[in-house]
């Protein structure tokens, strides 16, 4: 199929309108592109051209001298105009040595006129041609188009697809995967394939190349880069669209392998349980990872929880939410396994890099997930997101998991007061939720904080968050009064109340230590209760 779209200056001198007409500079430029034919008789155009334009003229005014001439060929070529066409004999008999030693410079094509020509009619032809190669630009697309979406059909299509954009445009295709191995289709030989990809790949392509980049987005990540290379000449806008409706292509068939691979890791989900209850041993989880990644060699673990209330495990939503968190945890150096319990998604989260920077790459993941487009626009799942501890032994798997469940448990009664995602991060509610656990909870509290209850239950006093700021504030006053909004006088008479329900010595260690920690337990429970 033809691959030239663009005009050139040379399919312009092949009209009837050009045949007494001669090329005398610039012979070297005849493949410049045409996108309009223009008709000048100033001597300033530095600001009325856009580029690629052919600028048809009488000479009349140029008639001043060379100068005005050179002055003029110079602007043109800085303007990248695609050539300069004069009529010669009416007001310029030749045009001088200076100006097409210029023009051979620069390869800028000059053609003269003997005789008087009608430039509407050249005009009128140049566009009619220009309107025609650009419905036949817009026909080979549309038959591209076509001839690609029954290959997507296909099994195994990526590379048909290449074969395929290589063949309309013949230039080399490189495929650049942001995992796994790179591909060329090209006529070239497997050596210099190889020597294009690290010119390529280190943006060093020598004099002459000419190249288009086109990243692969799905969800806003990018999955791959699509590149096509000229030796010659620089990209025409066909060359392009061929490049970005590739790339939309390509696109789909990741979406399909990375449906397929999310489909395929549901049914490893029952190994995956028995590994998160502790069943496998260190040497089966091993083995494990090797049939599924050969080569992975995990430098510590953690486990990754997101709850939703209604959760339909089967929904399309939710096997997109699970590759979209695929996508977003690779790129940190994740590598995902991934099951579903009851209203809950359990990530594995195994880190393949050395550095000891996990938590602080899945927290840039969450951040990620959280601003993602098709979280904000499209998912119907609520994000409730938690993590356990950081482990280093596939084994402790169990342990991480635990600590999630922990951690998702105390989030979703205090989650206004604590921003982070991860166990560790509980501080105290972790001993708060243990002590509940035990069922002891509701007597630690009414041990250190009944007197103070049943005083404001019985004068609607306001000394539960008094002492609670007062405590915060590390026993000052002046801090305690700035952060109630009330005059030193009403604090004094609240403090002296609260010293003698609690005792003068409320302020000292460890008393203090527990009344602090009654006091933060007091407000989970009022939170559990309020949602009871």
């Amino acid at each position: 199929m033809k691959n030239e779209i663009k005009l050139s200056v040379q399919e312009i001198l092949e009209l009837d309108h050009f045949r007494q007409a001669n090329m005398v500079a610039g012979r070297n430029g005849r493949h410049r592109a045409v996108k309009w034919v223009h008709v000048m008789e100033v001597s300033d155009v530095s600001n009325l051209l856009n580029g690629d334009e052919l600028i048809l003229s009488t000479g009349v005014g140029w008639k001043a001298g060379k100068e005005t001439l050179m002055l003029l060929v110079q602007q043109l070529i800085d303007c990248r105009a695609a050539g300069l066409c004069i009529e010669l004999g009416k007001y310029m008999d030749e045009i001088p040595e200076e100006i097409l030693e210029l023009a051979d410079r620069h390869d800028f094509p000059i053609v003269v006129f003997q005789e008087e020509v009608r430039f509407v009619d050249i005009t009128e032809s140049v566009h009619t041609l220009i309107v025609k190669k650009q419905y036949q630009m817009i026909a080979d697309l549309e038959d591209y188009s076509r001839r690609i979406n029954e290959v997507l059909l296909e099994t195994e299509p990526r590379e048909k697809v290449l074969r395929l954009m290589h063949k309309q445009i013949r230039l080399p295709v490189i495929y650049l995967p942001r995992e796994g191995k790179p591909e060329i289709v090209s006529n070239k030989t497997k050596r210099e394939e190889r020597e294009l990809f690290e010119a390529v790949s280190r943006n060093k392509l020598g004099t002459g190349y000419h190249h288009a980049r086109q990243p692969i987005h799905i969800w806003s990540q990018s999955f791959a880069e699509l590149i096509i290379v000229s030796e010659k000449e620089e990209m025409t806008e066909f060359e392009t669209l061929i490049l970005d409706r590739t790339a939309t292509a390509l696109a789909q068939v990741i979406l399909r392998e990375l449906w397929t691979e999310e489909r395929r890791k549901a049914k490893e989900a029952d190994w995956i349980q028995k590994w998160l209850n502790g069943e496998h041993t260190e040497e089966q989880v091993n083995r494990f990872l090797k049939e599924i990644e050969p080569g992975l060699k995990p430098k510590r673990a953690v486990v990754f929880l997101l709850q939703a209330n209604k959760l339909d495990t089967e929904s399309s939503s939710m096997t997109y939410l699970k590759m979209l968190l695929q996508s977003i945890f690779q790129e940190q150096g994740f590598f995902l396994l991934s099951t579903v319990s009851k209203n809950e998604v359990i990530f594995i989260l195994l880190d393949k890099r050395k550095e000891d920077t996990c938590k602080q790459r899945i927290q840039m993941g969450i951040d990620h997930i959280k601003k993602s487009d098709y979280i904000i626009n499209y998912s119907s799942v609520p994000v409730k997101i938690s993590a356990g501890t950081i482990v280093d032994k596939l084994t402790q798997v169990k342990r991480s998991y635990e600590k999630a469940k922990i951690a998702a448990a105390i989030k979703e009664k205090i989650s206004h007061r604590i921003p982070g995602y991860f166990y560790e991060d509980l501080h105290i509610y972790r001993l708060i939720y243990a002590v509940q656990e035990q069922g002891m909870l509701h007597e630690f509290v009414a041990d250190y904080l009944r007197p103070v209850l049943a005083y404001e239950s019985f004068q609607q006093a306001k000394l539960m968050n008094t002492l609670k700021i007062y405590l915060e504030c590390n026993g000052s006053k002046k801090e305690t009064a700035e952060r109630l909004y009330i005059v030193r006088q009403t604090l004094y008479h609240r403090l002296e109340k609260l010293y003698e329900l609690l005792g003068e010595d409320f302020m000292e260690p460890p008393k203090r230590q527990a009344i602090e920690f009654a006091v933060a337990a007091y407000e989970y429970l009022e939170t559990v209760n309020q949602e009871a």
